[in-house]
């Protein structure tokens, strides 16, 4: 019972969310732009060089899969931030939280508002990259190599949604602070340095040739992944014992 009562202020929030329109067409955009450069990246690759792209793209898919991470973030700042501070600048935020809800149902709410639709982009981005990766390079006979690659769906399953937990309880505790929805972008961004991590440290390890230490990139992948639950599981801790109703609907 507890758990539909805080999928019907999901639900809420991000049908609200979705009458803004930059959040609308931010939310299509953004989840474009991962697929569309890596897929376009592949391409290029394998219909230069099919043989060298077997070889290549491994190292390649290891370092642009970040990038979809970061793509999965950018989503649940966008729809938090307006679940949260653009709904009180709008005047619809005090109905909701004067609702007969325990703060901790409202809360799941909120993060399940951002959550569900980020996941669900995140899932599609990497579904869309593999299918059109693999008929890429089927069109030119290469052998078939999975684009985002086992330590990329690795960081991407299991890293991303621990951070589109954190950047969400990020803007619950924010948003008792700031008064504007492009003070709490801005706040937030800084979650995305997080993915720097796996697509930069292995650039350290690049030969002549281009190619990094698969070893690294795992080990890096599993740092990211650590950071990525600490910050989840402090963030939401300090924001289910900081929230505060009557703050938010005097701001």
């Amino acid at each position: 019972m507890a758990l539909y009562k805080s999928l019907l202020v999901a639900r809420a929030d991000l049908k609200m969310a979705l009458k803004v329109t930059y959040v609308k067409y931010g939310l299509i955009g953004i989840a474009a732009i991962g697929p569309i450069m890596m897929i376009s990246i592949v391409a290029l690759i394998v219909f230069a060089d099919p043989v060298f792209a077997v070889v290549f793209l491994p190292s390649l898919s290891a370092m642009l899969s970040p990038m979809l991470g970061m793509m999965a973030i950018m989503p649940a700042a966008l729809i938090s931030a307006n679940a949260l501070v653009g709904e009180r600048e709008q005047n619809t935020l005090e109905p909701l939280l004067s609702t007969p809800l325990t703060d901790r149902e409202l809360l799941i709410g909120k993060l399940l508002s951002s959550f569900i639709p980020s996941f669900g982009l995140l899932l599609g981005s990497i579904a869309v990259t593999e299918i059109a990766t693999i008929i890429i390079m089927l069109s030119v006979g290469a052998q078939i190599i999975l684009i985002p690659g086992l330590s990329g769906l690795f960081l991407l399953l299991t890293a991303a949604p621990a951070m589109i937990i954190a950047i969400v309880s990020l803007m619950i505790l924010i948003s008792g602070k700031v008064k504007r929805v492009y003070e709490a972008y801005q706040t937030s961004g800084i979650t995305v340095i997080v993915f720097f991590i796996p697509m930069m440290l292995p650039m350290f390890t690049m030969d002549a040739s281009g190619f990094v230490d698969m070893n690294t990139v795992w080990m890096t992948n599993i740092l990211t992944l650590l950071i990525a639950l600490v910050l989840a599981a402090i963030t939401w801790a300090l924001a289910v014992r900081r929230f505060n109703r009557d703050t938010m609907i005097s701001l």
